[in-house]
């Protein structure tokens, strides 16, 4: 049978006081230089080693973790400095291209920048912009076939009408000189 337990009356939570605090800061900072100082002995002697320094090696000296060093801004920027691994990074960063080395890189293609999911929305957007100006170029390709067979039409037209043009052209030249000649011998206003 299980007994009965009374249950506690949760305290109210106090601000703590200036002494907990200056405590707290105090034991922070010197844990903070216990890091600094075990991480430079591990440096210390690994470099008197002449081992790499990494941060695996830097545990199985001292027993430091990375996270640790992670954590403490001085001692992540004294690793950072005396890493073997991110000094040799850093100097191959720096090595100036040679002109062969010129010659041989190729320009890096702007579309390797995008994630997949970009390219794959730009290439819909693209499709769909290609499928609207088929359709636009279909539509006016349309148009353009119904104005030429417009045109052939009238042209046509024109061919069998073109007879009754001479006629009225010819009656207009002799209404013309009809009226010069009636007319023709009054001056000029």
């Amino acid at each position: 049978m299980k007994r009965k337990t009374s249950a506690k009356k949760p305290r109210a939570s106090r601000p703590p006081s200036e002494a907990q605090l200056k405590a707290l800061r105090d034991s922070t900072e010197a844990r903070r230089q216990a890091t600094i100082e075990r991480l430079r002995s591990a440096i210390d002697v690994l470099t008197a080693k002449k081992q790499k320094i990494t941060t695996q090696t830097i545990y199985e000296e001292c027993g430091l973790r990375y996270a640790a060093i992670h954590r403490n801004q001085e001692a992540l920027a004294l690793f950072r400095a005396k890493s073997t691994h991110l000094v040799a990074q850093k100097k191959r960063k720096r090595r100036k291209p040679t002109n062969s080395d010129e010659v041989t890189t190729a320009p890096r293609d702007p579309l390797l920048n995008y994630k997949k999911p970009q390219l794959v929305e730009r290439y819909r957007a693209s499709r769909q912009s290609v499928q609207e100006l088929q359709q636009q170029l279909a539509l006016s390709t349309d148009a353009a076939m119904k104005r030429e067979a417009r045109i052939a039409e009238l042209e046509a037209k024109m061919a069998q009408l073109e007879p009754y043009r001479l006629y009225v052209e010819q009656l207009r030249a002799q209404m013309q000189r009809e009226e010069q000649g009636r007319f023709g011998d009054l001056p000029g206003v």
